[in-house]
């Protein structure tokens, strides 16, 4: 059984998605320590300037966890994001197929980061039919840090394959893993190489927020992919 581990992010980008596809069981890593300036509270869109952040303020303590970081509601940021967003992909040929639920999204107040991340990552989820049984640390038993955390989540969801990215290198202990029957698949991020976009002049951007491919494509969007990109 493949199994896939990453804290929430903010509407994320294709590879995390496409790992999800490729998993049997994926787990919403919420119990580590939020990383600042990171993509747990912000991510990418295409405007007619190039790329641009979308970023979610946050009221965050050193060493708190994921799970446990409240949004800054002191801003409208719910308004600006929405805003931006249909600015920019209201001539997308998708957009209003999907432009009610994402408003209504936006229309909701949200108190905690995690709620959020993971309400949207599942709405894309959706739009994309990606069935994939999804599951939180947080409501997990597994306990330990790093290596021993990951290897610990596999094992009480019953995963023979962990599948990582390279960067999984830098930290995961290989000689627990293969002793405990887990064998680890590095998987690097391949990005799209081509999809219809808008705002031609500032360029392909490959590596923005899944929804632009989305909003662009619709139901379409696996047609764009290249081989190694769906296999991924």
């Amino acid at each position: 059984m493949n199994i896939s581990i990453h804290q929430p992010q903010y509407l994320p980008w294709l590879p995390y998605l496409m790992k999800i596809e490729e998993s049997d069981v994926f787990i919403f890593l919420d119990t580590v320590d939020f990383q600042k300036n990171g993509l747990q509270n912000r991510n990418q869109i295409k405007t007619a300037q190039g790329p641009r952040w979308l970023t979610v303020p946050v009221r965050q303590q050193f060493g708190q966890k994921i799970h446990d970081v409240k949004i800054d509601n002191n801003t409208d940021w719910r308004r600006k994001h929405w805003q931006t967003i249909q600015q920019c992909y209201t001539k997308a040929p998708a957009f209003k197929a999907y432009e009610k639920v994402l408003s209504t999204l936006y229309e909701r107040e949200w108190e905690e980061l995690n709620e959020l991340n993971i309400e949207l990552t599942m709405l894309m989820l959706r739009w994309m039919n990606i069935r994939t049984q999804i599951m939180r640390s947080s409501q997990m038993k597994a306990t330990g840090v790093a290596s021993d955390l990951v290897l610990n989540l596999c094992l009480e969801v019953g995963a023979t394959r962990y599948l990582t990215g390279i960067g999984g290198k830098n930290y995961l202990d290989p000689e627990s893993f293969e002793k405990a029957g887990v064998e680890i698949v590095y998987r690097p991020s391949v990005l799209p190489v081509a999809y219809p976009q808008l705002f031609h002049q500032a360029g392909f951007i490959n590596h923005l927020s899944a929804l632009d491919i989305v909003l662009n494509c619709g139901e379409a969007w696996r047609s764009y992919l290249s081989e190694e990109v769906a296999k991924t």
